[in-house]
Parts: structure tokens; C-alpha cells; sequence
């Protein structure tokens, strides 16, 4: 059988009360200060935030929806690691994306999301073929100055094509 196929033996005894409501939005609602808005993530805390009564997903399902948080994951992560800058509706995005997955892993277990970090991988790295196998390198297991030393790099590379009028 293909782990595309497999799934656990079993499901949890409390399989629908881990998958519950939409509690991983908790804490990330929008902040309004003044006229000002701070915060806001549809997504999360919008309409599209909303959790959906009465539906429970097939483990397939759950497989898809964690292979599209992983996902998010690395490419938050790698956001982070190129721009070393982010804000309030990021943060929120983060916290929201460890929650999701963080709950996904306690009903598909370790194996399978071990599994799923590795196609996620992959994926990433086909879509961003740019990113050499030394920048990921860097990205996932560098010491604190090889990663200086890449955004260092990043950016003379960023500032001379600005200057070449690229």
C-alpha cells in the first residue's frame, strides 16, 4: 500500500472532539484602535474564518488539508528567513497555521505527518527551483552567521539589480 493509501489503524476514540470547532482562532480576532484596524485576517478571523458545523472530513481529507498547512508553513518560515521582518497579521498566520497543525497531528499521528513535511518539501523546492540546495541548507540547519551571511548576500544581490534597473 502507497502512504497515500495508508491511513491509521483507527480513529481516535475522540476523533470528532479533536477536530471540535474553529478554538484555533482564539486570541486572533482584529484590533481596533482609533479608525485604524490592526490585525485583520479574513482567513481567520473574517467570514471565511467561520468553522463549518456538521461536517466530518474523511482521513484523506485531513491528509489534504495538512499537506496545504505544511505548506503554508515552510513558506511562512521561508518568508521569515528571507525578509527577517514581519507584523501582526503574520504573527496571527503563524500562531494560526502552528494550531492547525499542531490538532492534525494528534489525529494523523507522527508518521503520517512526517510524511506530509516531506511532500511539502518537495514541493517547495520544485516550485522555487532558485533556492540551491546550500540556501536550504542554511534555511534549515545554518549557524546564526551563515544565515547573516545569506541575507547579507540576498540583499547586495536585491540593491545591485535595483541599481542595474532590473
Amino acid at each position: 500500500m502507497t502512504d497515500e493509501q495508508q491511513q491509521p489503524d483507527e480513529a481516535p476514540s475522540d476523533y470528532i472532539d479533536r477536530l471540535g470547532t474553529n478554538r484555533d482562532t482564539k486570541g486572533m480576532g482584529a484590533i481596533n484602535v482609533s479608525r485604524f484596524i490592526i490585525g485583520c485576517g479574513e482567513p481567520i478571523s473574517g467570514q471565511d474564518g467561520n468553522g463549518v458545523p456538521a461536517f466530518v472530513p474523511t482521513f484523506h481529507e485531513l491528509r489534504q488539508l495538512a499537506s496545504y498547512w505544511m505548506q503554508e508553513r515552510i513558506e511562512h518560515d521561508f518568508d521569515w528567513f528571507t525578509y527577517q521582518q514581519t507584523g501582526s497579521s503574520e504573527w496571527r498566520w503563524s500562531i494560526f497555521i502552528f494550531r492547525r497543525l499542531d490538532r492534525l497531528a494528534a489525529i494523523l499521528g507522527d508518521h503520517m505527518m512526517h510524511q506530509v513535511r516531506e511532500d511539502a518539501i518537495a514541493s517547495f523546492r520544485k516550485r522555487y527551483p532558485k533556492i540551491s540546495d546550500d540556501d536550504w541548507r542554511v534555511f534549515t540547519s545554518g549557524t546564526e552567521e551563515e544565515r547573516e551571511a545569506w541575507s547579507a548576500r540576498l540583499w547586495e544581490e536585491v540593491t545591485r539589480s535595483q541599481q542595474e534597473g532590473r
